[in-house]
């Protein structure tokens, strides 16, 4: 991501969740009427001249894994909430609308949204145009993760670590290096008893065929000419290891037959799900 500029996946990522919520059939993946809204004026105008390159496959796919993985996250959290945790953090929020959104979850307890500083700038610059109320317990908090501590910008915006907290880490892992992914995992790991994570990450080449493999290369080299580049992938079976040795007892590898069969089976509208970008959900 260039500095001074918000990122761009995280603005292509609104685009399709509103998109999602135009195009597609019933019942929609994840509800979110507000994503059109942060994207401004324009919204209708690009649909209209982007239709026929919406149908393609590589955005179909996109747009399948980008709605499941904000509402495998979202029904998380809400399983969470049930069983008491109080705290929700957005790592790399980008244009997540969950705590905004009327009758969300997040609306009951405290929400702390973090992002890199430019992308947070330009988000609240498109929430106050747009007129979006921030609630009392939504917390906004710049960080870098590859410099600045988590639990350091955490603790100075109220975050209580000595309660559990529930973490949703979506489209990030992949753009950080393996050691800033794995000093998030430590942290939350630190977190009391019930406190999870939910993200999504890139298979490694070795989880995957010859043909998943290709197709990696094309994904791999169109991210980098946006200057976002993957550099952190994953086998399953490596995470899951490394997660409980970090302080996670339990663990759910949410694999791409899962999340098909509970989100995407008996559609008619074409959607499915591409096998490199799979969820992980680990409670400590």
């Amino acid at each position: 991501m260039e500095s001074g500029k918000h990122s761009r996946m995280a603005e292509g990522s609104a685009y399709l969740r509103a998109v999602h919520m135009v195009i597609d059939g019933e019942p929609k993946i994840l509800q979110d009427p507000l994503a059109a809204t942060l994207l401004g004026p324009g919204f209708e105008e690009r649909l209209s001249a982007d239709r026929e390159r919406l149908a393609t496959a590589p955005l179909v796919k996109s747009r399948s894994l980008i709605c499941m993985r904000s509402r495998f996250a979202e029904d998380e959290l809400a399983v969470a909430i049930g069983r008491g945790v109080r705290q929700y953090v957005l790592l790399g929020a980008g244009l997540d609308t969950s705590p905004y959104r009327p009758g969300h979850p997040a609306g009951q307890i405290d929400t702390f949204e973090i992002d890199h500083p430019d992308t947070q700038r330009w988000k609240l610059e498109r929430l106050h145009r747009a007129g979006v109320a921030i609630g009392d317990r939504l917390h906004h908090v710049a960080v870098d993760f590859e410099k600045d501590s988590l639990a350091g910008r955490l603790a100075a915006s109220g975050f209580d670590r000595e309660q559990p907290a529930f973490f949703s880490w979506l489209g990030v892992s992949y753009y950080l290096n393996r050691e800033a992914v794995l000093d998030v995992f430590r942290f939350v790991g630190s977190l009391p008893a019930g406190s999870q994570i939910v993200f999504d990450f890139v298979m490694d080449d070795t989880e995957l065929n010859r043909t998943e493999r290709e197709a990696m290369k094309g994904i791999t080299a169109m991210v980098q000419r946006f200057g976002e580049p993957w550099l952190s992938r994953f086998g399953p079976q490596e995470l899951q290891r490394t997660l409980r040795e970090l302080g996670f007892s339990r663990t759910e590898h949410f694999s791409h037959a899962l999340a098909s069969h509970r989100y995407f089976e008996g559609r008619t509208d074409g959607l499915y799900l591409d096998f490199t970008t799979q969820m992980m959900s680990a409670i400590v």
